[in-house]
């Protein structure tokens, strides 16, 4: 046991206490706001607390990082590398979602809608999110994941009134407890395998290997549902859009991590690793990223379509871990380093740019009152701040250089051009086809964020908006994400070489040559550098000369129609048909056109709607067979609770003699 990776071990339990103590004001306190902004506060506290511990430790100093673990608490909290980087991330994002809460709870205050529950809930929610990448005790991991899940299902319900409320939480809850009961039984068997609870203790010997293959698949399996890849992913668009915008940011920009989390940690139970594991991830992994792009590209809800890119964004990060498989397969660090460091890196940076585009659908929403794209236009005469800082965090979930996506999409792409370089035989042409395909997502992601920012903020109002508000906090909290997404971007060694320590320790060996520190970093700062500085000059140059001669203004060109109305530009459907048609039969795509072919054209209108393919044809048609199956069990339509309670205690007792016995 090695302690000195947190120099302030007071600090790092003064943090949780904090954190926990926020709930303590919204107990005795019958004020609502007051009650509300004290625990905010406190929280906010107990996070940059806990944030300025994190980075106190070796991770992030120029100090070599050579520790294992550090173990506290009988062996029960466990702080290597790995929990280490995730511990950070969750810090890092809650913190500006939670100075975000400030001003957009108002709104429910004014409404005279308790939030109390709803504040609660999200605390519970941020503590146990910190405690699954701390735990070392498969129970106790086991336990922080259930109060995570369950305190985000609970915090879905702010506003249960609403029908869409109650199903996309629904399908959240559902998918919760299948994905746990899948990691119970990966547990029971690697504590049956190593007669130990504690995670520091699982790895595997040669006589165990052929455990490994099922173990595999139920990690995959288990943790993917959470992670969201494909065809896993059913229940993210329904849950993502419903939830208060706050939870929805939280939830994807870091609960789905947890996902990738574990599946990352079970690598290193398992490893080395067979080579058709890192395939079967790099397929997933590509065709979630694919058809997530496609599906959002299709979508008019604002949060559905975010919730959509999501689903891309992981599939991009299981393409990295899908390299770092195949690295690990075959013993070749270099290729290792840059699967699971590309993968690290885009996972810390979808959390920010996520988390940034969440909270500024959530500003959107809060004034316009809805999430159809469709009925918004116009807000850059609005709120021009917004749109650049929307902007900004567009630019970098396409992976578009200067900022943050494009780093760790580069670090990914080299990884396959290394892969195709150390194996030869057909490797090359598989990676060229990977290649192409994540080319291929880039490309549709810009086509979709240019939809996005160039309906809603461009052009004319669609919808008639009499005032457009954004508060401090509003801005504080995006301009913190955005500001991240730039800082990584133009200057990323400090992060390259935080994931490249967290790689050597517990992924490769500590002496392995590092690809990542390899690669000429200054080189991209400097090109980046001076782009940003070109613009700045033209940019003054420009305004110097509209100073001295003037400036003319005109009317923008109208396609030779005077007076357009809003009805004249594009929608969202419109903008996008031709590109959702191509694969309408997987995104069930489906387009009313009403047009007139009179001499004198009566008016004429154009929809477009796309369902889930998982959803529709595999999720429900499979939920009203198992309904189908139950009603015809006399036992299960009973009425009286009795019978139930019976049930769950014949259910509890064969658990526990299944527990015994592998014990």
């Amino acid at each position: 046991m090695n302690n000195s990776l947190i120099p302030g071990n007071y600090l790092f339990i003064s943090a949780f206490v904090i954190q926990f103590l926020a709930i303590v004001p919204l107990t005795i306190l019958k004020n609502e706001k007051k009650a509300f902004v004290i625990s905010n506060f406190i929280l906010l506290i107990g996070l940059v607390l806990g944030l300025i511990s994190t980075l106190s430790s070796k991770l992030f100093s120029f100090a070599s990082f050579s520790s294992n673990d550090t173990l506290l608490f009988s062996n029960w909290i466990r702080l290597d590398g790995l929990g280490l980087y995730f511990l950070f991330i969750i810090q890092l994002v809650a913190i500006p979602t939670v100075i975000y809460n400030f001003s957009y709870l108002q709104h429910y205050i004014d409404q005279k809608r308790s939030i109390k529950s709803f504040v609660t809930f999200y605390i519970i929610l941020l503590i146990s999110t910190q405690f699954v990448v701390m735990a070392n005790q498969a129970i106790l991991f086991l336990v922080s994941w259930e109060v995570m899940s369950m305190s985000a299902y609970l915090g879905m319900l702010l506003e249960k009134e609403k029908e869409e409320v109650q199903k996309g939480s629904f399908y959240y809850f559902v998918a919760s407890h299948l994905l746990v009961f899948i990691l119970y039984i990966f547990f029971f068997l690697l504590h049956h395998q190593t007669n130990s609870w504690l995670l520091s203790d699982y790895h595997l010997t040669a006589a165990t290997i052929s455990l490994i293959p099922i173990l595999f698949i139920l990690s995959f399996v288990g943790f993917g549902i959470k992670a969201g890849f494909m065809p896993f992913h059913f229940w993210l668009p329904q849950a993502h859009p419903i939830a208060p915008t706050v939870l929805s940011a939280f939830l994807s920009g870091v609960i789905i991590k947890t996902g990738i989390y574990g599946i990352l940690r079970t690598f290193q139970f398992l490893k080395p690793i067979p080579e058709w594991c890192g395939w079967l991830i790099l397929v997933v992994s590509i065709f979630s990223a694919i058809f997530g792009v496609w599906y959002a590209l299709a979508q008019h809800d604002i949060k559905r379509l975010l919730a959509y890119h999501s689903i891309e964004n992981i599939g991009i990060i299981g393409i990295g871990i899908g390299i770092g498989f195949i690295g690990s397969a075959n013993n070749l660090p270099v290729i290792e380093v840059l699967g699971f460091g590309g993968a690290l890196l885009h996972t810390l940076n979808h959390a920010i740019f996520k988390s940034l585009l969440f909270l500024g659908s959530g500003v959107i929403y809060q004034n316009l009152g809805t999430r159809n794209i469709e009925l918004m236009g116009g807000l850059v005469h609005r709120a021009k701040y917004l749109a650049i800082l929307f902007l900004i965090g567009s630019i970098a979930i396409s992976g578009i250089p200067p900022f943050n996506g494009f780093i760790s999409e580069f670090i990914i792409y080299t990884g396959f051009f290394q892969t195709a370089k150390e194996l030869k035989n057909y490797y090359p042409l598989l990676m060229l086809l990977f290649v192409v395909g994540l080319a291929f997502v880039g490309g549709l992601a810009v086509a979709c964020f240019t939809k996005i920012n160039s309906i809603m903020f461009l052009g004319t109002e669609r919808k008639e908006v009499k005032h457009f508000h954004i508060s401090v906090f509003d801005y504080i909290s995006l301009g913190i994400l955005a500001l991240l997404c730039i800082v990584i971007g133009f200057y990323p060694q400090p992060f390259i070489g935080i994931v490249n320590k967290v790689i050597s320790n517990g992924f490769v060996a500590a002496n392995s040559p590092s690809a990542l520190l390899n690669m000429n970093w200054l080189s991209i700062t400097i090109i980046f550098s001076s782009i940003l500085f070109g613009v700045i000059v033209l940019y003054f140059a420009k305004m110097q000369i509209h100073k001295r001669y003037g400036r003319r203004t005109s009317a923008a060109w109208s396609c030779g129609y005077e007076n357009q109305s809003p009805r004249m530009q594009y929608t969202a459907s419109s903008f996008a048909d031709e590109l959702n048609t191509i694969p309408k039969t997987i995104l069930l795509y489906n387009k009313k056109v009403d047009s007139s072919k009179r001499v004198i054209p009566k008016p004429s209108s154009f929809e477009s709607h796309s369902s889930d393919f998982v959803d529709n044809k595999i999720v429900l048609p499979g939920y009203s067979l198992l309904g189908k199956i139950i009603s015809k069990i006399e036992f299960l339509s009973r009425t009286d609770i009795r019978y139930y309670i019976a049930f769950i205690l014949v259910m509890i007792i064969i658990y526990s003699f299944i527990a015994f016995l592998w014990i």
